[in-house]
C-alpha cells in the first residue's frame, strides 16, 4: 500500500506504456519446447528401449513422436502469441499523476490508481530526446515507460526512488527478446529439414535395419538442436550493465569488462555508443537506438565521475586481506578499533564509509571496509553495505558484501564470491 506521507516526486506524464517483455520470454520457452518436447521425448523413449533392448519401446515412441501433429500448430500459437506480448505495450495516455518515493510509484488517473512498491522496480534509466522519458525495469520482466517535461525532471524521479548511479546499477538490452524467439522457431525447422535431407542417403545407402532406428533419430535432433540453440544465442541482444564500479558489455559470446579506472572516454554518434578504454586498440562499439546511446552515455559519465573521487584516506591500506584467512581478517579488523574508536589505525568511521563506496579500491578492501563496519555495529552500516552492493557491476564482490551485511562471509564464500 503507498504510504499516506507526501512524496518526495510528484509530477505529470502524458503517456505510459509498460512492455510485458517477460512473458513474452515465458511464451516464446514454451513455443519451442512444444516444437521439439514430443520428438526428444520419442527419441529417448526408443534409445531407452535399443538399450534395454525391448522392441516394445518402439510403439510408444513413435506415439510420443506423433504428438507434433497437436504440439506443433500449439508451438506457432504460442510463437504468434509471444511475438504480439513482447511487440505490443499496454499503454495509458493522457494526465496522469506520478507519484515517487524510496516506498515505491504510484500512477494515478482520476479514481484508478496504480502501485509499484519500490522491491519491485529493478533499476532506471533516463532516455534524452526530443521526448524525454524514464525507463524503469521491474522485477517481473516488465519494462514501463514514463514521458517526463525535461531530463531534469527524469532525473528527480530516480533520486526519489533510489535508482540514481550511486544507488543501484542498470542493466539495459540493445535490442527486442522476440529476436531469440524468431530465430529459434524459424532455424528448428529449417535444420530438421536439411539434416534429413543430408540423413536419407545415408540410410538408403547402408540400409534401414542394419541401423539402429532410435540412434539415426537422436543424432537427427542433436544435429538440429544445436545449431539452431547457437542460432538463437546468437540472436541474443547485447546487454549493458552499469554500476558504480564499471561498465560489464555482454554480447551473445562473449563478455567485455570495463572498468571506470581503465575507461578513457565515451562517445556517441548517431545511434551508436562508443567506449574508449586503455590496452585496447579498438573501442567498444555498441548500436543502441531510441535514444538509448546518449542515456547510456549520461549514466556511464555521471557513474565515472562518482568513482573518481579523490585520494583514498590515509591508513585504509590496514583493512587489505593480505592472504589472511576471514576469522584472522575479522580479528585483526577488531583489533583496529582500539579502545571503541578507529584511531589505533588513523581511520574513522567515515573512512571506512569512503573506502565501502570507492569503486576504484580493490574488492577485498571494500569488503574489509564493510566488516569493519558491522563490527563497529556502525548505525547505517548494514544499509549502506547493501547499497553498495546492489551498485556495484562486479557479481562476486556484490555477492561478498551481502554476505558481509549479514555477518555471514567465511572463507568458502568469500573464495566463492571472488573467483
Amino acid at each position: 500500500m503507498p504510504p499516506s506521507s507526501p512524496f518526495p516526486f510528484e509530477g505529470t506524464s502524458h503517456h505510459v506504456a509498460t512492455h510485458h517483455r517477460g512473458l513474452g520470454r515465458v511464451l516464446g520457452s514454451l513455443a519451442l519446447l512444444s516444437a521439439v518436447g514430443p520428438l526428444i521425448t520419442g527419441a529417448l523413449i526408443a534409445l531407452l528401449g535399443e538399450v534395454l533392448g525391448d522392441p516394445s519401446f518402439r510403439s510408444t515412441a513413435r506415439g510420443a513422436m506423433a504428438l507434433s501433429g497437436i504440439s506443433l500448430p500449439v508451438a506457432v500459437a504460442l510463437a504468434l502469441g509471444s511475438l504480439i506480448v513482447s511487440r505490443s505495450p499496454e499503454q495509458l495516455r493522457g494526465p496522469l499523476r506520478v507519484a515517487a518515493g524510496p516506498t515505491g510509484l504510484r500512477l494515478r488517473r482520476g479514481n484508478a490508481s496504480r502501485w509499484i512498491p519500490r522491491a519491485g522496480i529493478r533499476s532506471g534509466l533516463v532516455v534524452p530526446g526530443p521526448i524525454s522519458r524514464v525507463e524503469l525495469q521491474l522485477r517481473r520482466g516488465q519494462l514501463l515507460e514514463l514521458r517526463v517535461a525535461t531530463e531534469e525532471e527524469g532525473a528527480r524521479l530516480l533520486a526519489a526512488l533510489g535508482l540514481g548511479a550511486a544507488e543501484r546499477r542498470v542493466a539495459v538490452s540493445l535490442g527486442s527478446p522476440s529476436g531469440e524467439l524468431v530465430a529459434g522457431c524459424s532455424g528448428l525447422p529449417v535444420f530438421m529439414f536439411l539434416w534429413a535431407i543430408v540423413l536419407l542417403p545415408f540410410l538408403e545407402a547402408h540400409g534401414f535395419r542394419s541401423t539402429p532406428f532410435a540412434w539415426v533419430i537422436a543424432a537427427w535432433l542433436a544435429l538440429s538442436l544445436v545449431p539452431t540453440w547457437l542460432l538463437r544465442r546468437a540472436a541474443r541482444p547485447v546487454q549493458v550493465v552499469i554500476g558504480s564500479d564499471g561498465v560489464r558489455v555482454e554480447r551473445p559470446f562473449s563478455t567485455a569488462w570495463l572498468p571506470y579506472a581503465e575507461l578513457t572516454g565515451v562517445e556517441t554518434y548517431y545511434e551508436q555508443l562508443f567506449l574508449f578504454a586503455r590496452r585496447t586498440n579498438r573501442p567498444v562499439a555498441l548500436r543502441a537506438g531510441n535514444g538509448l546511446a546518449e542515456a547510456l552515455a549520461q549514466r556511464i559519465r555521471e557513474a565515472q565521475e562518482r568513482a573518481a573521487g579523490g585520494a583514498a584516506p590515509r591508513g585504509v591500506e590496514a583493512l587489505d586481506r593480505c592472504g589472511r584467512d576471514v576469522a584472522a581478517w575479522r580479528e585483526d579488523l577488531r583489533k583496529l578499533l582500539g579502545a571503541g574508536d578507529y584511531r589505533a589505525a588513523g581511520l574513522t568511521p567515515e573512512d571506512a564509509l569512503g573506502t565501502l563506496d570507492d569503486a576504484n579500491a580493490p574488492p577485498e578492501r571494500r569488503i574489509g571496509a564493510a566488516l569493519l563496519l558491522r563490527i563497529a555495529d556502525h548505525p547505517e552500516a548494514q544499509e549502506h553495505i547493501r547499497v553498495a552492493a546492489e551498485a556495484t557491476v562486479d557479481d562476486g564482490l556484490r555477492a561478498a558484501l551481502e554476505l558481509a551485511a549479514e555477518e555471514e562471509i567465511d572463507d568458502a564464500s568469500l573464495a566463492r564470491a571472488l573467483r
